[in-house]
């Protein structure tokens, strides 16, 4: 565990576990009793929130965090890459990356060439430490346009609700083959709708978010 100052409030840290819930579609319900894994914790504010309900979470990140972003003293903090994660077999319930993982590519990997791969590799990771039935959840990856469009096909115009159903719609059938290639059953894929569509878009430009279950 790294010994940190705490940096953030109470305040942040449900405000960072709202946003967390509300975007990957879960309710503390379902992890009351359950180990959860965050990938790309950052400061660890989701662990802090989940903490003071019983949750069990384990906060990752790839480097060490210094200045506003340190995680809290207390926090259960590892320093791991999301393709080499630190942790035995089955040993989560849940994992959960917040525009985090897919959001990004580590350097052993080119983002020209491999984003594929890296994702197939971050992908295997999250199925391995998860138990039978676990879940990871994401949001939505760094694919746009130019890597998911077929042939010459039109796409539709940015920001309208065609371009989110195709983008979508896409967007799941490159990854589903690669999340079964990976060790999970199935890949589900969920839109946002109403005021959470409306929130998702303001703060972070997505429109889904993913369901990988082992």
């Amino acid at each position: 565990m790294i010994e940190r100052p705490r940096t953030h409030t109470l305040e942040v840290a449900e405000d960072t576990a709202n946003t967390y819930l509300g975007n990957l579609g879960l309710e503390w319900s379902q992890l009351t009793g359950k180990k959860v894994l965050d990938i790309g914790a950052l400061d660890a504010a989701f662990e802090n929130a989940a903490r003071r309900r019983g949750v069990d979470v384990i906060s990752v990140d790839k480097d060490v965090i210094e200045g506003e972003h340190a995680p809290p003293k207390d926090s259960n903090y590892v320093i791991a890459n999301a393709t080499k994660l630190p942790f035995g077999d089955e040993a989560f319930d849940y994992a959960i990356a917040h525009t985090s993982t897919m959001n990004y590519i580590e350097k052993e990997y080119d983002i020209d060439t491999e984003y594929g791969a890296y994702v197939e590799d971050a992908l295997r990771e999250a199925s391995r430490v998860l138990k039978a039935g676990g879940q990871f959840r994401f949001t939505s990856t760094l694919l746009d346009a130019k890597d998911l469009r077929e042939g010459d096909e039109a796409v539709p115009e940015k920001k309208s609700e065609a371009h989110d159903e195709w983008l979508t719609e896409r967007e799941h059938r490159y990854l589903e083959p690669i999340a079964k290639r990976a060790g999970f059953k199935e890949l589900q894929v969920v839109r946002y709708v109403g005021e959470q569509r409306v929130r998702a878009m303001e703060d972070y430009c997505m429109t889904h978010y993913f369901v990988a279950v082992k």
